[in-house]
């Protein structure tokens, strides 16, 4: 039985969290609420109030080592880094810098100039992988030149490197690498050693061949795009996502998922496909009322690569409809890693000759369609190596330690003079994230692996899918670590194992 103060700050927090949503639903959708900005700060004032008489209540803060204790902690930490706070508070500097960066990165990379034409960074990457002529990819490439110049400026006066240099020093005192590994149950020494034999099983596979340009990678590795791109319109986008996610159980019209994945007049571009809440789950008295999420994105091309993007959200959004759990709980796991691998579950299906066939009446080899889905991966895998390394020594430059890496495990040629690693505003956004998508299809790979040795394979359908994943691995937020969550169903710490299995299919 919880704590009558206790229980009465979670009625003030998940409120506070459901104006805090509607906030960022509404700038997101561009519908501004009158009031409501004022509203959500009222209630997070009423929230510091209601800590505060817990606080009063206990005689001091709830011992953290109760449901209660952790629960009011992890109030206290969203209240306390949602609050605004004078400029004078420590982080003030990067948060600035951060913003700067990020506004400049968001509307260059939103508009890139090509040959008369403006395209988003995604749709020059798509054309990448479409363009037959080498020459022509040249161009194209080097067209997101501004999009790179916005994070790393000239490369001497790089705001990257202002930045980098506060975010280091944030990182001695704790970086979002040991914690993830912490969450995970993993050593932080082990995660860059699973990193690099994810790389040196990668270039195992695909020795042999000449070096690759950067600008010929996505051509290389665009076989299953192109192959597939006439049985992926844009319109199918959505019915092919909801069919299959209704096969598993897991219906999202059914689950109350939201969407604004659409390109209008008057809708500027989401940069980066993202799920949030659109509400919180809760407890009534005729049971539980699901959490509403919401999928938002801009798809303007259809398409394998935006179909499985829209799968991986729509998978985050399964997350969040399926979490169980007390107000101060309901929120995404400790782990971003985790988070990101639950997604891909049914992400990764997209890479699979079978599931094309079944779903999208056509497909490519084996070999060719893991090639095509795994490079990508070993890019987030060089970004998050490319981070490690330089908040390890700062100093280094950043073009040098992306040309390294990249020719090393890729086979693509050096060139020390482009900074072509600073495309992802989430070197910006949030540094250290990136880690999360190099460690999530090594989570991603062990889960699977679990979910198909207790239910079986799901290519076709399994209406209980849904069910038992969520009883399994979704339902937690924050309940219960994302450790113990793995440890549960595996029986062991994470393990790269499964992830170089399946990269070896490839070979």
């Amino acid at each position: 039985m919880s704590d009558p103060a206790v229980t009465a700050a979670e009625r003030c927090y998940l409120h506070a969290r459901e104006l805090a949503d509607r906030l960022e639903l509404a700038e997101a959708l561009g519908t501004a609420e009158p009031g409501l900005a004022e509203e959500a700060a009222a209630g997070r004032t009423r929230l510091l109030a209601a800590l505060s008489a817990v606080d009063l209540d206990t005689g001091c803060a709830a011992p953290l080592d109760t449901a209660d204790g952790r629960a009011v902690e992890i109030m206290r930490r969203w209240v306390e880094a949602s609050v605004e706070h004078p400029p004078t508070r420590p982080n003030a500097e990067y948060e600035a810098l951060r913003d700067t960066i990020e506004r400049d990165y968001s509307a260059r990379q939103a508009a890139v100039e090509h040959d008369g034409r403006t395209l988003p960074r995604l749709a020059v990457l798509g054309r990448l992988g479409d363009e037959p002529d080498p020459e022509r990819r040249r161009r194209l490439f080097h067209a997101l030149g501004p999009v790179w110049q916005s994070i790393d400026g000239d490369g001497v006066d790089s705001p990257y490197r202002r930045l980098l240099a506060h975010s280091a020093r944030r990182w001695a005192d704790g970086s979002p690498v040991a914690a993830n590994a912490a969450a995970l149950g993993m050593a932080v020494s082990e995660v860059e050693p699973a990193l690099v034999a994810i790389l040196e099983t990668w270039r195992a596979i695909t020795a042999g061949g000449p070096p690759i340009e950067p600008w010929d990678w996505w051509h290389t590795y665009g076989t299953t795009a192109r192959a597939l791109r006439a049985a992926v319109p844009l319109h199918r986008l959505r019915p092919l996502s909801d069919a299959y996610h209704a096969a598993l159980g897991a219906d999202p019209a059914e689950l109350g998922v939201r969407y604004d994945v659409t390109a209008r007049p008057g809708r500027p571009p989401v940069p980066v496909a993202y799920t949030t809440f659109g509400s919180r789950p809760r407890e009534t008295p005729g049971g539980w009322t699901r959490a509403v999420p919401w999928v938002l994105g801009t798809y303007t091309a259809g398409g394998l690569g935006e179909l499985t993007e829209l799968i991986h959200e729509t998978g985050h959004a399964l997350h969040v409809a399926a979490i169980t759990t007390r107000p101060a709980y309901a929120d995404w796991p400790d782990s971003d890693a985790l988070t990101e691998a639950i997604a891909e579950l049914t992400a990764l299906d997209t890479a699979e000759p079978a599931w094309q066939e079944h779903w999208l009446g056509a497909s490519v080899p084996a070999r060719t369609a893991l090639r095509d889905r795994y490079a990508d991966v070993m890019l987030d895998v060089c970004w998050a190596l490319f981070e490690i390394r330089l908040h390890a020594d700062p100093a280094r430059r950043s073009n040098d330690v992306w040309a390294e890496l990249t020719s090393t495990h890729l086979g693509v040629v050096a060139h020390p003079e482009l900074s072509w690693w600073a495309m992802r505003g989430q070197l910006v956004q949030e540094p250290g994230y990136m880690v999360n998508y190099a460690l999530g299809p090594i989570l991603a790979a062990d889960l699977r692996a679990a979910v198909r040795a207790a239910r079986g394979d799901w290519t076709t359908g399994d209406p209980g899918w849904y069910a038992w994943v969520s009883e399994h691995v979704h339902r937690f937020g924050l309940a219960r670590s994302s450790g113990d969550v793995l440890r549960d169903l595996l029986g062991r710490p994470p393990s790269a194992d499964a992830l170089l299995t399946e990269l070896r299919r490839a070979a």
